[in-house]
């Protein structure tokens, strides 16, 4: 979305849901159905469309899309929140979540009824090339070299563009990327400025945010701490939203990656202005409710520790894409208020 950690230091954003990376694939777009056999060919000619044929550029190379797709296997972990605002549902997609349909509830109803199939576990390349699609997007992924090389070779793999850390992709950028892909620039282009505008609306009528320490920590049961950084997409919209990343985890050194682990010996670097705790899983909310660490920081004391007990909100938060950020700001942003007393 499961291990919960990806090393001795940095927790995968795999661990921070369910499922994790499981790959799926084939999409009928329009009138396509969820996937099926009676479909045409990907290689099978047919119009290129505006802005075809594109290259999109990326980590191993460079997609070259001739038409547009009207098959698309969507294998990064939120790709599909931007797919289905533009009317395009996957046959198959990579399920991180906890939920029956495979997607957040802020996009669940862009289904139309339609069930794309779920996969979850490590990219099957050979059942996602038994699928025949024309375009496969690993954008929010952690698609391998050799993954991308074998998927390339049958058609065109937009995956993580250059620079970018593995589920990193700032939010514009992955929007802008999958719009180009799948021909629908314009579409994107709006889906971005209707999700800022309600970010800068947030802002504005929250001055009380601004320039208060924030930090964001991903906890469990057996209390395993790992504070996202500036690298991560929630770090990001806070930002957006006025907050400053506390300095005690900006200055810690988490090797380029979107989070940090912190040892329970050193939980007091995670207090500040507000601490939003986020779960791995549902079932743990109740024993980190009780966790004496945590409920030992000044924040918690005066109030100021925000634990999330809604799992779509932690859901939404995590994703950080052109569907969710509304839905999280709606929920959250009063939370935060609450918390600093503003």
């Amino acid at each position: 979305m499961t291990p919960p950690l990806a090393g001795p230091r940095q927790l995968n954003r795999r661990g921070f849901l369910f499922g994790a990376t499981g790959v799926l694939a084939a999409a009928g777009l329009a009138a396509c159905g969820t996937g099926g056999g009676d479909q045409a060919p990907a290689d099978q000619a047919r119009p290129a469309g505006p802005g075809f044929p594109a290259s999109i550029p990326n980590r191993y190379g460079t997609a070259e899309i001739p038409a547009a797709p009207q098959r698309i296997a969507s294998l990064g972990i939120t790709d599909h929140d931007v797919l289905l605002p533009l009317g395009l549902v996957p046959a198959g997609l990579t399920q991180w979540g906890p939920w029956d349909s495979g997607v957040g509830p802020w996009v669940e109803p862009m289904l139309n009824g339609q069930r794309p199939e779920l996969l979850s576990g490590e990219v099957d390349v050979e059942r996602v090339l038994s699928l025949n699609p024309d375009v496969m997007l690993a954008l929010q992924s952690a698609l391998t070299a050799e993954q991308y090389n074998r998927l390339t070779s049958f058609n065109p793999v937009v995956a993580q563009p250059p620079g970018s850390i593995d589920y990193g992709v700032d939010w514009r950028v992955q929007a802008e990327t999958i719009g180009k892909a799948v021909g629908k620039v314009e579409e994107v282009a709006r889906l971005i400025a209707d999700t800022q505008a309600r970010i800068d609306q947030t802002r504005t009528a929250n001055p009380g945010f601004a320039g208060r320490t924030h930090v964001t920590v991903r906890t469990d049961s057996a209390g395993t701490y790992a504070a996202y950084t500036k690298q991560d997409a929630r770090t990001v919209l806070l930002e957006q939203l006025g907050l400053v990343l506390a300095p005690s985890i900006d200055g810690l050194d988490s090797g380029g990656k979107f989070n940090v682990k912190v040892s329970k010996e050193r939980v007091s670097l995670l207090d500040a202005d507000v601490v939003i705790v986020t779960t791995a899983k549902p079932t743990d909310v109740a024993a980190v409710r009780n966790d004496p660490l945590l409920n030992n920081l000044p924040a918690a004391k005066r109030g100021s520790l925000v634990l999330l007990d809604d799992y779509d909100l932690t859901m939404a938060l995590g994703s950080a894409t052109v569907s969710s950020i509304p839905f999280a700001l709606d929920r959250l942003t009063p939370k935060i208020a609450q918390a600093l007393q503003v």
